[in-house]
């Protein structure tokens, strides 16, 4: 399993899952696609100490 290091309201985050790096021409890129990016919003916004998330169920997690 790979997490992905982002910034997420102004702070570093792990997301552990519902995210991967896009690929252009088979090499990684800067960009990510995010499940329910607005729900990790409110999710972060809950759980403002939280450095990581998981997308599970259809809802993002706070993890640590």
């Amino acid at each position: 399993m790979e997490s992905v290091r982002t910034v997420v309201l102004g702070k570093p985050v792990f997301l552990l899952t519902g995210a991967k790096s896009r690929k252009t021409k088979g090499r990684a890129s800067n960009s990510l696609e995010v499940e329910a990016p607005e729900k990790l919003l409110e999710t972060a916004r809950r759980n403002p100490d939280a450095v990581a998330f998981g997308f599970v169920a259809g809802s993002w997690v706070a993890a640590a």
